[in-house]
């Protein structure tokens, strides 16, 4: 059986080996017991016939399993899916604050057209009346005014106008003046002086240029006499509000006998 090379030179390299271990063996013998050394090619020798050449000796070279030719897949491109549309964006999340919201503001009163009294006011015609007091009263009514806070009105006397009367207006009756009585027949310019174009009518302006909201009471006094008061009183309510058509600024009061 032919052996490679590699294999016969590891042989040899072998063999030379031993025969240069046994050679320094028997030297070292020869030295130490005085024998003679045999010659290298004897040792050689020797070597080769206790290494026979055996199959057993040599391993088998490595038998290489053939491996299986692979054939190549098929690549099949897988289908991509389909691009999802991106998720919508979520809204911020609400404050954790309620917003200061101011308060609406407060509902704008219509104006009203303002009503222009006329010189008389409501028409009533005068009547005898009987009362307690020596005048009696009577009522023609009470109307907005935005300019002024006023009661007018007339004095008679058997349905004749009546001039030199003194005319009240109080916070309660028969109380002190709240403003300069009027006498009845007087000028409402010139208070202190008759008008003819005017006899009996009286004038008595509580607030001028605005509405007043009060309570008042309306008389006749006799100012010949302590300024006793010799008629009936009549209450009247006054608001503030000259733009509501229910509401009262002005108001027409006769004293009558």
């Amino acid at each position: 059986m032919r052996f490679s090379f590699p294999l016969r030179l590891a042989r040899w390299s072998l063999l030379a080996f031993f025969a240069l271990t046994i050679l320094l063996a028997c030297r070292t013998l020869d030295l130490v017991t005085g024998n003679p050394v045999p010659p290298a090619s004897q040792l050689v020798a020797q070597a080769e016939t206790r290494v026979p050449e055996t199959e057993s000796n040599v391993a088998p070279p490595a038998t290489r399993t053939p491996v299986p030719t692979q054939e190549p897949t098929e690549f099949i491109p897988t289908q991509e899916p389909p691009t999802e549309a991106p998720p919508p964006t979520e809204p911020p999340p609400p404050p954790t604050e309620a917003p200061t919201v101011p308060p609406p503001p407060p509902p704008t009163k219509k104006p009203q057209p303002t009503l222009t009294p006329t010189d008389s006011g409501p028409t009533v015609t005068p009547v005898p009346t009987r009362c307690a007091q020596k005048y009696c009263v009577v009522y023609r009514g009470c109307q907005p005014d935005a300019g002024n806070t006023v009661i007018e009105g007339y004095v008679y006397n058997n349905g004749v106008p009546e001039n030199g009367v003194a005319v009240r207006v109080a916070k309660e009756q028969g109380a002190y003046p709240l403003v300069d009585d009027f006498i009845s027949g007087n000028s409402a310019i010139n208070p202190g002086q008759p008008d003819p174009n005017t006899p009996g009518y009286y004038i008595l302006q509580i607030v001028a240029g605005a509405p007043r909201e009060g309570n008042w009471w309306v008389f006749v006094v006799d100012v010949r006499n302590g300024t006793k008061q010799v008629s009936e009183a009549k209450f009247i309510h006054t608001n503030d509000d000259p733009f509501n058509s229910a509401n009262c600024q002005h108001a027409f009061v006769d004293f009558v006998r």
